[in-house]
């Protein structure tokens, strides 16, 4: 982390390389990490299908906690603002929807050592998910 994070030129350059790293955790943990959270609300607003979120969700959850766990919750709070976000939540399989819910519990502030958002922010966003 740490390095300038910029806004993909689009929806469709964000999703090719999801899909070109989905099978690499850490390479794509360390792409989604130059990926400014806030951006995604936004420049998904085709929606995102479940091949595009848990390939995100397993980079986070395996690399993103202990690697920039403030950052890893701007992601997840970013998908949250995806529209349609939670409706593919409720179609993934139960197995995918305990590893999102497991990825938003580590990422509770409480558990977060100098976290910059709030328990209130955390509940606002799981709400959104796991609705």
């Amino acid at each position: 982390g740490g390095g300038r994070r910029e806004a993909p030129a689009s929806a469709a350059a964000l999703k090719k390389q999801i899909k070109g790293l989905r099978r690499d955790t850490k390479a794509l943990y360390e792409y989604l990490d130059t990926v400014p959270g806030e951006c995604l609300g936004r420049l998904l607003v085709g929606g995102l299908e479940e091949e595009e979120l848990m390939p995100m969700v397993r980079a986070l959850d395996e690399h993103g906690v202990e690697g920039d766990a403030g950052h890893a919750f701007e992601v997840v709070r970013g998908v949250s603002g995806v529209p349609r976000a939670g409706i593919t939540v409720r179609m993934l399989d139960g197995k995918d929807a305990s590893r999102l819910e497991k990825l938003l519990l580590k990422l509770h502030p409480a558990k977060v050592p100098g976290a910059k958002y709030t328990a209130e922010e955390w509940d606002t966003v799981r709400r959104a998910l796991m609705a």
